[in-house]
């Protein structure tokens, strides 16, 4: 049996697939590719009531032409949905796996399978592993090197699948080596690709050049160089980039953190327009969806839910009187790579306009979860607070700490944490604490 605790209403499939007793089943039915333990594998898992998506990614290989071992679960309670969800997928006629795994319908636990890349929502995605068309596609942002002049050598092409959001975006390390036919020449190109559905990617390609563009002037920071989109609009690069995470551990972290403070006061000063994140009505209405999902995943609990969330939305208008920044909009340690000391801030999915104190509420609760010590912390704040043109008063920050722990109480569940309740909660009581902190 699994030693994970699931919410009442998970569908039955996911407590089949944590307890064992799904995977071998759908293995011997030739249906899905051989893990040692499912569990581990899963790299991807979004909840909702009676029914979850989950991608599990098995055996890494990075060639041209052969995507890693990868399957996408979508699980229902009810069997007539997964029924409609099957029927609907093979309409799309889906190509078989390099494995040679087709989409499947278990009907006894309600899950439907869809082998990596086959993707409904995302169906460019496997036009990377096509290597002809890749060339193509690539060669519209890698302008120094024409089909003229060079030839992308299949055989050295390499990928590694770095983040995954079925429906949504993939993010890949490409390792490229270019032939020059005239002359003996050899070039290596490392990118970080990104390939989306079509209905989000053209506002991240826009956003994605405007922030690189913005952020190319910077001092105390640089983000990746962004290289340009491909013709079917759905795929795009930054150029790769080398650094070294950052490490509490170092005798100098305080330091490093001060520097890190700097680099975002000058971020959150660029007078770059993007779209609005959080104003205040967005911002209540954003909590009240997690009061209800997280008494829904703890209804024992729900009167401790409500008091925070309710104090939370009593605090916010207290934000209007602050002046827009630009925000990162997901701000934590590993948002940040060294180069020779230098930062480099990377990720800005989540960019756009908002209140600063979001995502100096972030970076500080990230920094207090990896135990982090009160004088690095304290470093992070003086290196915004000594050169930011607008600094935050404590009221501000705690909110901006209290709405960081609402919106990540659930990560925990989301990476089957054995002890998510108890994480949960605590996060739920830390809020109310940083929200009774204010005006003392």
């Amino acid at each position: 049996m699994s030693s994970i605790p699931l919410p009442p209403d998970t569908p039955r499939g996911l407590e089949q697939l944590l307890n064992g007793e799904l995977w071998p089943r759908l293995l011997d039915q030739g249906k899905v590719f051989a893990l040692d333990d499912p569990a581990q594998c899963i790299r991807y898992l979004r909840l909702k009531p009676g029914s979850c998506r989950i991608f599990l990614l098995g055996k890494e290989r990075d060639g041209a032409d052969q995507p890693p071992q990868g399957i996408l679960l979508r699980i229902y309670d009810d069997v007539e949905r997964s029924r409609t969800a099957f029927e609907k997928e093979k309409s799309r006629r889906p190509l078989p796996s390099p494995d040679g795994l087709f989409t499947f319908h278990d009907e006894s636990s309600g899950v439907v399978g869809l082998p990596f890349p086959n993707d409904p929502e995302i169906p460019e995605l496997r036009r990377i592993y096509e290597p002809d068309r890749f060339r193509r596609l690539a060669l519209d942002f890698l302008v120094d090197h024409p089909t003229e002049k060079w030839r992308l050598q299949r055989s050295l092409t390499r990928f590694q699948l770095l983040a995954y959001k079925p429906g949504r975006r993939a993010v890949l390390r490409a390792k490229l080596k270019f032939r020059h036919l005239e002359e003996d020449l050899k070039e290596r190109v490392r990118l970080h690709l990104k390939v989306e559905n079509k209905g989000n990617a053209g506002q991240s390609i826009r956003q994605a050049k405007e922030i690189s563009r913005a952020t190319s002037i910077c001092k105390s920071f640089r983000t990746p160089r962004f290289l340009g989109a491909a013709a079917n609009g759905c795929l795009y690069g930054h150029e790769w980039n080398f650094g070294s995470h950052v490490d509490l551990t170092r005798s100098d972290i305080s330091v490093i953190l001060e520097t890190i403070g700097t680099a975002i006061a000058e971020l959150h000063a660029l007078p770059l327009e993007l779209r609005p994140l959080s104003p205040p009505q967005l911002m209540i209405d954003e909590v009240q969806i997690i009061k209800a999902d997280l008494a829904r995943l703890l209804p024992h609990h729900q009167a401790e839910i409500d008091v925070a969330c309710d104090t939370a939305i009593s605090a916010i208008p207290d934000l209007s009187l602050q002046p827009s920044s630009l925000l990162h909009g997901d701000l934590h340690l590993d948002q940040f790579l060294l180069d020779e000391d230098r930062p480099v801030l990377v990720d800005f999915d989540r960019a756009g306009r908002g209140y600063s104190c979001l995502d100096i509420g972030s970076l500080l609760e990230d920094l207090r979860s990896r135990e982090a010590s009160e004088e690095a912390r304290a470093a992070f704040l003086y290196g915004y607070q000594s050169t930011s043109s607008a600094p935050l008063d404590s009221d501000q920050i705690l909110i901006g700490q209290a709405m960081s722990l609402l919106r990540r109480a659930s990560e925990p569940l989301r990476a089957l944490d054995p002890a998510w309740p108890m994480k949960l909660l605590d996060s739920v009581e830390r809020c109310q604490k940083c929200l009774d902190g204010r005006n003392r």
